[in-house]
């Protein structure tokens, strides 16, 4: 393939000529508020007399009494012309024109089209900010010249515009400063942001990265070199005018749009052919894991595990699948010397060093007190770092509003402070009366445009009317929060402080609340989380009573209105804290030490830029107790014995593309694993409704999505930061792809999501998003673009707490598989496979198999793939429907639980046809054994009798992962029955699978 065409950096069409015109505003309003700072020392403030709103106030600000005003030869209204003289031809002017040329330079610098278009609705909001101080300016000179006449009306005026005015000049600092930072820091610190190409590797040796675009890919076929980047078709963003999308120079047929679809959401990335067998296993923690190991064995006895292509893992199949692989891994470490020991046949086999490596760690979160203690100091590590950034935000935001309110007299700070007798004096309400006025005229002038808007003979609206009501409401809105709510949340919590009989008064009160806040949050978050919930359903699915008796199926859940009750508890009470705490510090900042006001602003700043979130989370802790239970090879010990040997987590890297590759030995082969996530997007074209999340793949050649687009693994791990790439590993693959709580869990509970990101209680991890990436090599090393961050900061932490994740970012949340596809059935039907192997160990509720029906539906959404079942067969599936077991009166509670059958074959129906061979024709039709981990009469003994026992077997709850000895073998073995039914589907021609496995180096005798 030939290099990239060279980049070139991409501006906005008026970038041409608004950065020099830009410039110009910025030196010429330099120059202006250079005079006003010349001359503002010899000035009186003229700021309270803005809001005196009436002559008598006026007349006690400029002469100090209002018996005798004006006082007879007195000259003291002089100074107070002359600072609106100066406001008016120097300071106004200099600030609207710096406004405006950083507002410009915004426009032109930002990088995301949302933020360019945020930077040009401020340059409006900086005209309207200068309107209202002319006005307020020219309704003070007016009532300067008829002070003492009894007049109220241009005093009112006044302190109307005022009003207005500095309402629009606190978020606008805002938005300017944030602007300033942002472009500062870039062109400072990130000049060289781009995206590095991995060492060249025969036959792809070229220089510059390469990008494509899938759809490109799909129509004229796989390319025999592959690229660097591959990015998916265009999603139209809300900000995107009509006006900017051209028109297609060849509209594709009705008939081909479907096809192409299914070929772009389904791209045969390079070296990703259709495969004859694939195999896929479900979600499900160390349930689904120690299931999936023993199918996995049951599967490669039988021949299918080295005939398949592909294994696609969920959760905690991806567990057993990333322990195969890494035990297959031919990377080795010196001290470990020699050829590999396992091969593909008898890695994990039955009764090897690796398999009891795992039953001795099934409670691999946590197993000793000592790693009880360390595991809940790294939970409240978090949750104090979480709350801790989050209680320094709150402040530092009420310092800076003390500081407004210090300046611009809206509320009376000082009567929110308890005297020196102890008593609280309250807020003063004579400004809430003087809010009515303009924010009644404001919302009317808002009504009266949209009115006469609809009148008109347009018969559609000017785009200049929305615009305009927009503004005008949000200058309504912005003047309620600063003179109404503000001041009176500030007064209720002052007064709720100052109550005795609430909570100490003072810091210590305070910080006792806080401390409570804290507990609670972490307390809850673990609840939640946590909690199992035990629930009897009738074979029918309805939910039976505690006295059922035998006709009851038990499970066990994680959901409950417990739970919900208490997640919006501690979220109120957090919420409540963090504004008591705001209020507190607004109110008493002014009086602390000036190192005090300005260190706290730097440390929130330092911290926000320089802090990891994610290595504080539970995600590394998760990765590393994976990683010590399912990371292990075989080798030589010590004493010359054989045994399994875990991963030296520190020092050995287990890189995806590197220990993710596809293992072919003399023994045979072993299927290229691909570990299936979710990534949390919010943009509805890029998602369904009510699913806010796509799929995300990791695997040794790409890394990425039919939504996010997809990258070479060695391009993303060579443009990583070394902490980020961490995340890039095989490890860290298997705990992503099983991070079962997080902020951002697709169709799951928003209010709980918001709880694990407050109490740091997540899983999963911020990648580098394709997207993004392919956006960085397009325009080049450009100073404008953002650099991929060393470090996830603290925005990123608030993003998971609002719920927000926007497809061009440069960081992706990636969370568990499950959160959009827990078999991963949809992604094995991407790679095109003609028999599709499907493990399911999700435990979801009975009577049906609920995750496979999502899974069929979800697989004609996102591909168009039909996939139909025999009515009658899918039935067998359903808990009772087996033939009773003899005696039934002691067996009555097994005889509800017992399905006729663990296994269904069905029929799938591609798009279109598929080459599944070389050179043989292609076909649309394929086969999917689906295998459910159920109960049936032809299980081993000892199945049978631990179902007895444990009520909830196989649905024990997937929050449970301290597995004994016990459960682990029960698992496992069950795996093995369910492996060995898809191999050999009836018990006669099972057994022969059974004689060979004997027959096999490691392989113990079967019952049953």
């Amino acid at each position: 393939m030939e290099n990239a065409p060279t980049p070139v950096a991409v501006r906005p069409s008026h970038a041409k000529w608004a950065a020099p015109v830009s410039w110009v505003l910025l030196i010429l309003g330099g120059v202006f508020c250079g005079l006003y700072a010349g001359k503002y020392r010899e000035l009186h403030g003229e700021v309270p007399l803005q809001f005196a709103g009436g002559w008598d106030r006026a007349c006690e600000i400029v002469y100090g009494q209002s018996l005798w005003c004006p006082v007879p030869g007195g000259g003291q209204r002089e100074p107070f012309r002359r600072a609106l003289w100066l406001d008016s031809f120097h300071f106004i002017p200099g600030y609207t024109l710096l406004l405006l040329a950083v507002f410009g330079f915004g426009s032109c610098f930002l990088y995301r089209r949302v933020s360019q278009r945020f930077a040009f609705r401020c340059l409006a909001a900086a005209g309207m900010l200068a309107a209202a101080d002319i006005c307020e300016n020219v309704f003070l000179y007016r009532a300067l010249d008829g002070l003492g006449t009894g007049a109220d009306g241009d005093w009112q005026r006044a302190s109307w515009c005022a009003l207005l005015k500095w309402s629009i000049a606190g978020p606008l600092a805002a938005a300017a400063l944030w602007i300033v930072l942002t472009l500062a820091a870039r062109f400072v610190l990130l000049r060289r942001a781009e995206v590095k190409n991995a060492p060249p590797t025969p036959p792809f040796a070229f220089r510059d990265p390469v990008v494509q675009k899938a759809h490109e890919l799909a129509n004229r076929g796989v390319p025999w070199s592959a690229p660097d980047i591959i990015t998916p078709p265009a999603a139209p963003h809300a900000t995107t005018p009509v006006s900017e999308w051209p028109a297609p120079s060849a509209p594709a047929a009705p008939l081909d749009s479907a096809r192409e679809r299914w070929r772009t959401r389904a791209l045969e990335l390079p070296g990703r052919e259709a495969a004859e067998v694939g195999i896929c296993v479900s979600g499900g923690g160390i349930r689904s894991a120690s299931v999936t190991l023993g199918a996995l064995q049951a599967l490669r006895e039988g021949d299918v595990l080295a005939k398949a292509r592909y294994l696609v893992s969920v959760s905690g199949g991806g567990y057993t699948s990333g322990a195969f692989q890494l035990a297959l891994a031919s990377e080795r470490p010196p001290s470990l010397a020699g050829p590999r020991l396992g091969t593909v046949r008898d890695v994990f086999a039955p009764g090897t060093p690796e398999e009891d490596h795992i039953r001795r760690h099934a409670k691999y979160l946590a197993d000793s007190p000592r790693e009880k203690l360390l595991a809940a100091g790294i939970v409240l590590r978090g949750l104090c770092v979480s709350l801790g950034l989050l209680a320094l935000a709150c402040v530092v935001v009420g310092v800076c509003l003390g500081a407004f309110y210090h300046l611009v007299p809206m509320t009376a700070l000082d009567r929110l402070r308890t005297d020196s007798n102890g008593s609280f004096p309250g807020l003063s309400g004579q400004l809430h009366g003087e809010v009515r006025t303009p924010l009644v005229a404001l919302v009317a002038l808002a009504a009266v445009v949209s009115v006469v808007a609809s009148l008109s003979r347009s018969s559609r609206r000017p785009p200049w009317v929305r615009t305009t009501v927009k503004g005008i409401l949000a200058l309504a809105a912005a003047v309620t929060v600063f003179a109404v709510v503000l001041p009176t949340v500030l007064w209720f919590f002052a007064w709720l402080a100052n109550r005795e009989d609430v909570f100490p008064e003072g810091p210590e009160g305070i910080s006792l609340f806080g401390a409570l806040t804290a507990a609670a949050t972490g307390l809850g978050g673990l609840f939640t989380a946590g909690k199992n919930r035990v629930t009897k359903v009738k074979p029918d699915g309805e939910k039976a009573g505690w006295f059922s008796g035998a006709r009851s199926i038990v499970t066990r859940t994680g959901t409950g209105w417990v739970q919900t009750i208490v997640v919006w508890l501690v979220l109120a009470l957090v919420a409540f804290f963090g504004v008591a705490l705001l209020s507190w510090s607004t109110v008493y900042a002014n009086g602390w030490s000036a190192w005090w006001r300005c260190g706290l602003p730097v440390l929130l700043l330092f911290c926000g830029l320089a802090v990891d979130q994610t290595t504080f989370s539970l995600h590394p802790f998760y990765r590393q107790r994976l990683a010590g239970a399912f990371s292990v090879r075989r080798a030589v010990l010590r004493d010359g014995s054989v045994g399994a040997l875990p991963y030296d987590y520190n020092a050995e890297g287990t890189k995806l593309s590197e220990h993710g590759r596809r293992v072919v030995d003399g023994e045979g082969a072993f299927p290229q694993t691909i570990f299936v996530t979710s990534a949390a997007l919010s943009l509805r074209n890029r998602t369904a409704p009510g699913r806010p999340a796509v799929p995300f793949t990791f695997s040794h050649d790409y890394v990425g999505g039919p939504d996010t687009g997809w990258v070479r693994t060695t391009t993303m791990e060579s443009t990583a930061h070394p902490l980020i790439g961490r995340d890039l590993t095989v490890q860290s693959a298997v705990a992503v792809s099983g991070a079962a709580f997080a902020s951002a869990m697709g169709t799951q509970s928003m209010a709980a999501q918001r709880l694990l990101a407050l109490s740091n209680l997540r899983l999963g991890t911020w990648v580098p998003n394709p997207l993004y990436l392919a956006k960085l090599v397009e325009r080049g090393p450009d100073w404008v673009m953002p650099r991929l961050p060393r470090v996830r900061r603290l925005r990123y932490q608030l993003q998971e707490l609002v719920g927000r994740y926007s497809d061009t970012s440069p960081m992706l949340l990636c969370t568990d598989g499950g959160h959009f596809d827990n078999l991963g059935l949809v992604e094995l039907l991407r790679l095109r496979c003609r028999t599709v192997y499907v493990i399911d160990s999700s435990g979801d509720s009975p009577p049906l198999a609920t995750t496979l029906a999502q899974a069929v539906t979800l697989a004609y959404e996102d591909l168009g793939v039909q996939i139909t079942f025999d009515q009658e067969d899918v039935l067998k599936l359903v808990p009772g429907s087996a033939e009773k077991v003899e005696p039934t009166e002691p067996m009555a509670a097994l005889n509800t639980r017992l399905s006729a059958s663990c296994l269904v074959k069905g029929v799938i129906k591609y798009p279109e046809d598929v080459e599944f061979e070389a050179g043989k024709p292609g076909t649309r039709l394929g086969t999917i054994v689906f295998a459910k981990a159920s109960l049936t009469p032809d299980m081993p003994y000892e199945l049978l009798s631990y179902a007895l026992k444990e009520k909830a077997f196989p649905r024990q709850s997937t929050m449970d992962q301290w597995f004994d000895h016990t459960q682990f073998d029960a698992y496992r073995e069950l795996g093995y029955h369910l492996g060995a039914a898809a191999v050999w589907p009836t018990p006669v021609k099972r057994q022969r699978l059974f004689d060979r496995a004997d027959r096999r180096p490691g392989a113990r005798p079967r019952s049953g």
